[in-house]
């Protein structure tokens, strides 16, 4: 029987922004009923580990790698509120690690002093067991690939020997061309999609969910598309995508 999903990637759940985008995705979910949801990861931003910050490590205490956990924690239990008193059928929550979550074990392997269940940092803290049926952790250095449904996923796949993540200007029929099969990323922010509809095959990226611009990429923000993806009529790899923004999700449950 065909199926339905909800899928969104990049969240990048931190402090500075609010989490109320995550109530209205909360409701798009339920209001839908899908099968299936899955967060193709960077859900948390953890910007306390960000090695590009010339502050490094130091900024693990002044930006506060315990409030990125907190408010990544709260982002995802916004996301499971039950906004109604109707019957629901719950439905199963696939997620992947990204680049983002990924700085954790970079920092744990930058400095392995500093893991700690209580007191330090550790990947524990996500509470991926909690939030998800299913998680997809790193394999080595690039992001796990896992099928659903006729459907790759993954964060982001690469391109080449050095698991440089495949992207450019027609990114989802790059997915195709290099895959021969129904494939679904985020990662980039951006989004596409390319039909291959003898092959039965289709190529997706599903944007963002971004709560707000960012001011280190410029004008590429424009580029960006904030929203979610929903699957319809899911079997052997073809579906129908429909694209919902996230300035429509605050039309409808702001």
């Amino acid at each position: 029987m065909p199926k339905t999903a909800i899928i969104f990637s990049c969240a990048h759940s931190d402090p500075s922004t609010s989490n109320e985008r995550f109530d209205w995705l909360g409701e798009l979910i339920y209001e839908v009923n899908p099968n299936y949801v899955i967060d193709l990861g960077d859900g948390a931003d953890m910007r306390s580990l960000n090695t590009f910050d010339g502050r490094y490590p130091e900024a693990i205490v002044s930006q506060s790698y315990q409030s990125d956990i907190e408010h990544y924690n709260e982002a995802m239990d916004r996301l499971r509120r039950k906004p109604s008193t109707r019957k629901y059928k719950r439905a199963a929550w696939f997620g992947f690690e990204g680049n983002h979550e990924n700085r954790i074990k970079k920092a744990l392997k930058h400095d392995p002093r500093i893991e700690g269940d209580k007191y330090g940092v550790s990947f524990k803290h996500l509470q991926t067991d909690l939030w998800f049926d299913e998680y997809h952790e790193y394999h080595n250095s690039a992001p796990a690939i896992a099928e659903y449904d006729g459907v790759s996923y993954a964060h982001f796949f690469s391109a080449g020997n050095y698991g440089t993540a495949m992207s450019g200007m027609h990114h989802a029929n790059s997915l195709l061309n290099h895959r021969y099969k129904s494939s679904t990323c985020g990662h980039s922010h951006k989004r596409d999609v390319k039909f291959k509809d003898a092959a039965g095959a289709i190529g997706l990226v599903a944007g963002c969910f971004k709560g707000a611009e960012e001011g280190w990429a410029g004008q590429a923000n424009l580029d960006w598309w904030k929203g979610v993806v929903i699957k319809r009529e899911i079997s052997n790899g073809t579906y129908e995508p429909e694209f919902v923004s996230l300035k429509r999700l605050e039309q409808l449950y702001g």
